[in-house]
């Protein structure tokens, strides 16, 4: 027997003691007599006739739902006990300290469950799910039962009921693990979906990629490898070195002039046949992503892991204008908190803004001079910066050595990063092609031959 049965079979009889002549029906007299018997399923019967009788009887109600309590009947448990609160607060204490330890005993059983359970043994995951929707039955207002609901869904896969869990959690108590979980899902489901629409359409996506990388004073060699062998060469006049490579698949014709392009003409607009349904659907979870973590952000505004990952769901949704935004109040408002200006850098960096990038780069770097990665991504943008220039002044047909100032100015952040991350292989490939760039020739090939010892394990 329960403890609040045996509270329950000491209160009647002394009721039964107190209530001297006073005028009680014959079932609610009954039902208690039947208790101090320990004949319960007898009680419940006269309690439910009592109570359609009387439905103002508020202790009848109280007893009704501790009875119902102890059968796991959790719906009519509430139910009762919710008329009787409704008459008084009587029995509050009481019905609060049987729910509470109904809550209890599920959810611990619950968290055993979700313990034991594995990839393997799956139906572990649905005994805890039924445990914690028991536990959330007894005890509706707890947001925690709902967090440890959805930690079982999500772990069974069964993503859309541990999304409305966790949504539920988050509703009743504002819990900010459970926030977290929800926009995690949305953004997993995200990428699910934008994988897949990636991967049914690989080839056309490829070649769409591969035209846009075609422009003016591209190579020969970099336009055969993007687009493969042209359907038809056509040689100019003698003693040039002009022609012409037709793609007939993209109705593509490439002017060529000592081995570069000179004009790209499409005969008609390329448009491959790509299914871009599961994309929108991607779009479509990292909008619910976007929206779920603004509003969190508005309660947690200290929580840097909900902004980390309001940045996530903006960058795969291509919403780089809306994160700038967000990061730029946000670096206001902390201007003391370096990751939120080493963000900000790589959006900055990310929309093409260099010099906002270099300035936030910087400023996380005052905060904290060994920043690795700040230091690391400072180089970066500074080398990307340089690349953009080249790559600016090829397709104008103009020579330019502006860009290797910015390689200069790369070069002294990642000799640091070097030395400070002398394992990293994609530091030392970095910094081998920022030496080329500079006529550093016996430099780039002991930094790119370090790269090199580092990918074979040596």
């Amino acid at each position: 027997m329960k403890p609040y049965v045996a509270l329950l079979l000491v209160f009647t009889v002394l009721a039964l003691l107190l209530q001297g002549f006073q005028c009680a029906s014959s079932e609610f007299t009954g039902a208690k007599l039947k208790m101090t018997q320990k004949n319960y399923k007898e009680a419940k019967r006269l309690l439910e006739i009592e109570v359609q009788k009387n439905p103002g009887n508020d202790e009848a109600w109280y007893l009704l739902g501790a009875l119902s309590a102890e059968d796991q009947e959790y719906a009519r448990m509430n139910e009762a006990f919710d008329s009787s609160l409704k008459l008084s607060d009587k029995h509050a204490s009481d019905i609060r300290t049987i729910r509470y330890n109904q809550w209890g005993i599920h959810l611990n059983a619950g968290v055993k469950w979700l313990e034991r359970a594995t990839p393997e043994s799956t139906m572990y995951f649905d005994q805890a799910i039924d445990e914690f929707s028991k536990a959330a039955i007894a005890n509706p207002d707890t947001s925690l039962t709902y967090r440890y609901l959805g930690y079982a869904y999500n772990n069974k896969s069964d993503y859309d009921n541990a999304v409305k869990s966790f949504g539920t959690a988050w509703e009743k108590g504002r819990d900010a693990e459970s926030l977290k979980r929800m926009a995690r899902i949305y953004i997993f489901q995200g990428d699910k979906l934008k994988n897949a629409f990636e991967t049914e359409n690989a080839d056309n996506l490829k070649a769409v990629r591969s035209l846009a990388e075609v422009r003016r004073n591209t190579s020969r060699n970099d336009v055969i490898s993007a687009l493969g062998a042209p359907d038809n060469i056509r040689r100019g006049a003698r003693g040039t070195k002009k022609e012409t490579l037709v793609y007939t698949r993209y109705k593509l014709t490439l002017e060529m002039d000592n081995a570069k392009v000179v004009s790209k003409t499409f005969s008609s607009p390329y448009r491959p046949a790509i299914d871009s349904s599961k994309q929108k659907l991607a779009m479509q979870q990292y909008g619910e992503a976007v929206a779920l973590l603004q509003q969190g952000k508005k309660n947690l505004p200290d929580d840097i892991e909900v902004l980390n990952i309001l940045l996530q769901a903006y960058v795969q949704s291509d919403r780089i204008k809306e994160a700038i935004g967000e990061y730029e109040q946000v670096t206001k408002a902390n201007p003391d908190n370096k990751v939120n200006h080493y963000i900000l850098a790589v959006l900055y960096r990310s929309a093409g803004d260099y010099k906002a990038a270099v300035a936030q780069f910087e400023e996380a770097i005052k905060l904290d001079p060994a920043y690795s990665d700040a230091l690391f991504d400072l180089g970066a943008t500074y080398y990307n910066w340089g690349v953009e220039i080249m790559r600016a002044a090829d397709e104008k047909g103009e020579a330019t050595q502006e860009h290797k100032e910015k390689f200069k100015q790369a070069l002294p952040y990642i000799e640091r990063v070097s030395q400070e991350k002398p394992e990293d292989v994609q530091v030392w490939e970095t910094l081998g092609t920022i030496y080329a760039q500079l006529g550093m020739q016996e430099k780039a090939v002991k930094a790119f031959d370090q790269a090199d010892k580092l990918r074979a394990g040596k």
